[in-house]
């Protein structure tokens, strides 16, 4: 099973693996962003395929963000936001396979907003941060 680890801001998905009775962590992909984008799902999937990732926790784990570098808390709206923008996602997806690309934009477009507002309340909260990216 995968999980997500923080390293200052930033974010990796690492699983544990045992091999000759011994467990060691591997990375499956750095996460840049406040989600998990659909190339770095396919890329962990066709990389990794004996490697079980729960997206929907990991979606939840990044709307947490990092312990401990926040002046206040994660509002729990913001753990809703990130349920609601993996669905966003999946139904884009599904939309995208149906052929149907003006609903596959639109959802994404809707899920890309509530990603924005998580990460606009996580820099303007992360301690010793001045400047605000643009995501």
């Amino acid at each position: 099973m995968a999980f997500v680890r923080w390293r200052g801001g930033c974010s990796q998905l690492i699983a544990t693996i045992y091999e000759d009775g011994r467990s060691r962590q591997i990375t499956l992909a750095n996460l840049p962003d406040f989600y998990v984008s659909e190339s770095t799902k396919h890329h962990v999937a066709q990389k990794f395929p004996k490697i079980s990732v729960d997206w929907a926790a990991v979606d939840r784990k990044l709307a947490r963000g990092p312990s401990g570098l926040l002046k206040e808390s994660t509002p729990l709206k913001h753990l809703d936001y990130a349920v609601v923008e993996h669905h966003l996602r999946q139904w884009a997806n599904e939309a995208e396979m149906a052929k149907r690309g003006n609903d596959a934009t639109s959802l994404r477009l809707a899920a890309d907003a509530l990603t924005r507002w998580r990460a606009e309340f996580y820099w303007s909260n992360q301690l010793g941060f001045i400047n605000t990216p643009q995501v």
